[in-house]
Parts: structure tokens; sequence; C-alpha cells
């Protein structure tokens, strides 16, 4: 009797442990299947998997690292808010999108939609109404971005005015005639690079009197430190060196400012002429300008 009651007994724990073994190995094909979603950049399948191989039924250890994957997965995967107007601007509800011919909404209500990553092809359907379709890239991460679209032409707002006879030639652009803005930044860069010269030339201090300015060489006094004699050598170096800079300087902002101003005057305002065109140019070391136009 006690031989068969323990037989019963073992059946019974084998026969436990059977689903039990099964749910592992579902488990265990759940995460690897998100974790190739996921490479694929497939992140709504990815998420869905990783929150199979989460539930309490699997593994410690596989639930840990599904239940990570699972919350990195919905962080990085983007949302798209849909909206759809009619031709007076009014909002509509009965429509339906695809992605990519996978139809991801039935009826508008405002409401985030998550969406793999990637470029998509959306097709908004509404009944009686031609469909429209929408190209757009969505990145990863980016959350509840806004895409709306209008059925039937303008969104109600009052036509554009006809363009004027001649083509446009009002705005802030040149269209076709008239002296752009660009060669007068030129001249005002040249005019400040000037000053900024100039500056460094009028702040060049003065040669310390126990310094020859033949030689080059600085003395140091009997009452004088180490440490203010070593300010008196960099006095005298700076002494011989800043106005060359200062000159340099202010070379380049001439240069600078007669190119802007050759640019000025001898850029086109023609469109279809053949004038030719000025182009200032600069680099660490030169400057000049360059020549060019369209005959």
């Amino acid at each position: 009797m006690r031989t068969v009651l323990a037989s019963l007994l073992a059946a019974s724990a084998l026969l436990a442990a059977l689903p039990a073994r099964a749910d592992v190995q579902s488990c265990i094909a759940a995460s690897e299947k998100g974790q190739r979603a996921r490479s694929s950049g497939k992140l709504r399948e990815a998420r869905d998997a990783f929150q199979s191989c989460g539930a309490d039924a699997c593994p410690a250890m596989v639930r840990r690292d599904c239940v990570q994957w699972q919350s990195e997965v919905t962080q990085a995967l983007p949302t798209v808010v849909f909206g759809a107007k009619d031709a007076k601007g009014r909002d509509l509800f009965d429509v339906t999108v695809t992605m990519d011919g996978e139809v991801i909404v039935s009826k508008l209500d405002g409401k985030s939609i998550p969406v793999d990553p990637g470029p998509h092809t959306f097709k908004f359907d509404v009944a009686g109404l031609p469909s429209v379709v929408e190209k757009a890239l969505v990145k990863e991460g980016e959350k509840s971005r806004g895409m709306t679209v209008s059925f039937g032409g303008d969104t109600g707002g009052s036509p554009p005015p006809p363009p004027p006879p001649g083509g446009d030639k009002g705005g802030g652009e040149k269209s076709g005639g008239g002296h752009t803005v660009l060669p007068w930044v030129v001249v005002g860069l040249g005019a400040a690079t000037i000053v900024t010269g100039a500056v460094v030339l009028l702040r060049t201090p003065s040669l310390p009197p126990n310094c020859d300015s033949s030689t080059k060489v600085c003395t140091k006094l009997p009452t004088e430190s180490n440490e203010q004699f070593a300010k008196d050598q960099n006095q005298a170096g700076k002494h011989d060196t800043q106005p060359v800079l200062g000159g340099v300087v202010m070379g380049v902002g001439g240069v600078l400012l007669v190119g802007g101003l050759l640019w000025h005057f001898l850029e086109p305002t023609d469109a279809k002429s053949g004038a030719i065109r000025v182009t200032p140019w600069t680099t660490t070391s030169s400057a000049g300008l360059s020549l060019g136009g369209a005959f």
C-alpha cells in the first residue's frame, strides 16, 4: 500500500513539473524573440515579447532581465498622435489610419499611438473622401509627435492673394534684382576687425627703462627683484610684438572692408545679367577676392 502511494505521489510531482518546464521554455523563447525584434528595430514586437517573459510565471532570472528590457524598449518606443480636419478646419473622428499597410487606428481619439522607429507611409481614410498619404521619419524616443492631415483641400483660411504681375518682387530676399545684405555684413566685420587691431596697437606697453630697444636685452637693476625683472622682460616682449599683431589685424580688417565694398558695387542687380561677382575670402594666413560670373 505504501509503495502504491509513493508511486502516485511521484507521478503527481512529475505531472506538476511538466507545465512548469513548458513555461520555462516559453519564457526563454519570448526573451530571445524580444532581443531579436529589438535588434531589428521592431520595438513594438520586442515590448510585447519582453512583457510575456517578464510575467510572474517565468523564472526570476529571466523575468528580471525581461522587465528591465521592457522598460528600456518602452522608453525608446516613439509615439504619434494622429489628427484630421475637413475642408473647413473641423476635426474628424471616423478616420482609419494605416502604417505601411497595417491598420493601427480605426477611430481618432487624441491618444498617442506607439509605432516602430524609421521611415513610414501613413494613409488616412475617411468615407466619401479621397485618401491622404503622409510620409514621415519617426525617430527613436520621439514622444507624442503630432501628425494632422487635411481632407478636401484648404483648411478653411482665406485663399492666398494672387501673385503680382511679373512675379514676386517684394519680400526680404532678392528675387531677380537689387543688392543683397551680405556685402554689408563683410564691411561691418572688416570695420570691427580694424577697430580691434587699433585697440591692440594703442594698448602696446612702453619699453621699461632698463631694456635696450636696439639689442632687445633687459638689464636687472641692483634693487630689482627677480619677479619684477621677469615682468620687465615680458613687457619688453609685448612692446616689440604687440604693434606687429595690431598691424596684421588691422590689415585683415582693411581687406574685408574693401572686399565688402567691392562686392556691393560689383554685385549684379539683375539675375539675368552676366555681371562679374566679387566674393572676398580669408584664411588664417591670407585673404583675397574671388571673381565669378554667369554668361
